[in-house]
């Protein structure tokens, strides 16, 4: 019986993880949880960001290897782009990849962390340049959690959407920009748009 991991963060934790363990557990999965904290940023805005580092890494590791894993075992993440990207990761460095599920809840994470195979942690001299290639081999969205979202983290994921369609399909760009354009900025809490 493999030991599943669901990183999540701080925030996160309180809002969905207890339902999701239970969940897990229910269908007979073996499932521990492991909490990235949430810090404050120089805007007042919370972020994980300051937890993408190789400390954290390095903590979920040696839990997760002190409580047990095999070539079996999973990691899920639940929470935006930064959980996402650190569970990445993980799983690819453990037992040399393993299997990797993706519970995203920020528009970062549905249209650039989770969907994406580029998995990173920062280093002291810059963003990302600790990483790896990794798919997740299932990612589940909901775009119901991005109701929790403050303005700047929905125009985060927004913004990363943009770029894609900047750079692959004016059809995609026309999808993101004409509603806003119309209706205005009360659009980015309509969950058929970010759907």
């Amino acid at each position: 019986d493999a030991s599943n991991y669901l990183v999540t963060d701080s925030i996160c934790d309180e809002l969905y993880a207890e339902k999701v363990v239970l969940g897990f557990r229910a269908a007979g999965l073996n499932v521990r949880k492991l909490v990235v904290p949430v810090m404050t940023d120089k805007s007042g805005e919370t972020s994980t960001e300051p937890s993408k580092t190789r400390e954290v890494f390095d903590q979920l590791v040696d839990e997760i290897i002190g409580s047990g894993i095999n070539k079996n075992s999973c990691i899920i993440s639940l929470g935006g782009g930064v959980v996402n990207n650190i569970c990445g990761v993980l799983a690819a460095n453990l037992y040399r990849g393993i299997t990797l599920v993706h519970l995203t809840t920020t528009t970062m994470g549905a249209f650039d962390a989770a969907i994406d195979f580029k998995q990173g942690i920062n280093h002291p001299l810059g963003k990302n340049l600790l990483g790896t290639y990794w798919p997740a081999s299932t990612i589940v969205i909901d775009p119901t959690t991005f109701r929790t979202l403050s303005q700047r983290h929905l125009l985060n994921g927004i913004a990363e959407a943009l770029k894609h369609g900047f750079c692959q399909s004016r059809e995609l760009t026309d999808l993101i920009v004409k509603p806003l354009a119309q209706h205005g900025a009360g659009k980015l809490r309509d969950p058929e748009y970010l759907e």
